[in-house]
């Protein structure tokens, strides 16, 4: 992480808008919140991509899309996986460019700081979709890059 870059990039940009883009709860097996194998585990998964759109007035916007999920799973004695259940989903960032950005440290800010505005949206609806399902409550860590 590069602080002098992603400063460039707090000063060039503006938040506009942060939002759930599309979601999904899957039950593969039938466990709940109250019961499921002892040896579940849980993975996550992160993956992010970004656009650049400009307008025919010259201004541009930053749209950043985090695509978030998690899954319970057994593992096997023989290393194979059986997906209980998961939860996925994306969310947008919107953000609009005030100055001059150099392309590293957009790319700087979009690694940490975009992350970083959207993970407590992931984190509370992590949990709440868990609750609904009735799936056990997930982990979710700080973020750190």
């Amino acid at each position: 992480m590069d602080k002098a870059l992603i400063s460039e990039a707090v000063v060039a940009l503006e938040l506009l808008d942060i939002h759930l883009h599309s979601t999904s709860v899957a039950r593969f097996q039938d466990i709940s919140a109250d019961n499921y194998p002892a040896d579940m585990s849980q993975q996550n998964k992160l993956s992010v991509s970004a656009e650049v759109l400009e307008s025919e007035e010259g201004e541009k916007l930053i749209v950043v899309k985090a695509n978030f999920g998690l899954r319970f799973v057994l593992i096997a004695d023989d290393k194979e996986e059986l997906v209980l259940s998961e939860i996925e989903s994306s969310f947008v960032a919107k953000y609009r460019q005030k100055g001059e950005l150099a392309e590293l440290a957009l790319e700087e800010f979009i690694k940490f700081n975009a992350i970083h505005n959207i993970w407590s949206f992931w984190r509370e609806h992590a949990f709440r979709m868990s609750a609904e399902a009735n799936l056990p409550k997930p982990i979710i860590p700080f973020f750190r890059k």
